[in-house]
């Protein structure tokens, strides 16, 4: 265990436990949501140790003195389920699917709508969705589109590779096709940066093209791993980890070797032990 430092701002540091990211805690506070000591917390409001922080009725204070190790995870989404299901809402939400944390919640670091299907990346740290996100969308996607075959002809017509929507113009790098699957054809879609929502089918639908499924296979430097089935997770680690650090501005902290005692000496691996003959001697 170790106690998070003094004067530490509170909002920064609920995020960091994965209560929320920084802006929904901000949120919460201008709500009324967060207590401390009993009183209502200020925005940039610091915290104590030996503080009772208390997030919409729940004493969190235990949570907040707890070392938190960071963790990161891909999830393959299926479409048809919500990232934060609303109260009354009895669709499938994806949280179901998630490791269980012990503390905090996972905080979605991308995003992808309820029909959408794809790579979702998920952290327990709140801060680092919140500094990823306000790069997110300098950060280049690619997508797997299936389409159906017109009916009554073999011919493929062009889709173009830039759309307007709500009148700004959205600028695909390419469009290719990427294999025949019976009557549907898969192609691959690219964007040097993160693209509107619905911005792909729209593209599709400007050639007159019907599209059964639109799965994101690459978000920044993460990529949808082909073993990795619907509805399963595996954790972000190594130079992948270390790669969405840096888009936040933080470097991955390595475990510290043990010193070894002064005097000590290294185990010995196998052979005679000292003062003893071996067997043939």
């Amino acid at each position: 265990m170790s106690r998070p430092p003094a004067g530490e701002r509170l909002h920064k540091l609920l995020a960091r436990h994965g209560l929320g990211s920084r802006r929904q805690v901000e949120d919460w506070i201008r709500e009324g949501r967060v207590l401390v000591n009993g009183q209502p917390a200020g925005i940039g409001a610091p915290y104590e140790p030996g503080d009772k922080v208390v997030v919409d009725g729940r004493d969190v204070s235990r949570l907040l003195t707890r070392e938190q190790r960071l963790r990161v995870i891909a999830y393959h989404k299926p479409s048809g389920e919500m990232l934060r299901r609303a109260s009354g809402d009895d669709r499938d939400e994806v949280e179901a699917n998630l490791p269980r944390l012990h503390g905090g919640r996972w905080i979605p670091i991308n995003s992808l709508g309820y029909g959408e299907d794809g790579l979702l990346v998920l952290t327990n740290d709140g801060s680092l969705a919140s500094a990823i996100a306000r790069r997110g969308r300098e950060l280049p996607v690619e997508y797997r589109v299936r389409a159906l075959r017109p009916a009554g002809t073999l011919d493929w017509p062009d889709v173009p590779t830039e759309i307007e929507i709500e009148d700004q113009p959205v600028v695909f790098a390419a469009v290719e096709r990427a294999g025949t699957e019976a009557l549907n054809e898969w192609f691959r879609v690219a964007a040097e940066r993160a693209v509107p929502r619905g911005a792909v089918r729209a593209l599709f639908d400007a050639a007159g093209l019907k599209i059964s499924r639109v799965l994101l296979v690459q978000w920044g430097p993460l990529q949808l791993s082909r073993d990795l089935p619907r509805g399963r997770t595996r954790e972000i680690e190594g130079a992948e980890l270390e790669s969405l650090l840096a888009l936040a501005g933080r470097t991955a902290v390595k475990p510290e070797r043990k010193a070894r005692t002064r005097g000590s000496a290294p185990k010995r691996r196998g052979g005679p032990r000292p003062g003893r003959r071996s067997a043939g001697r």
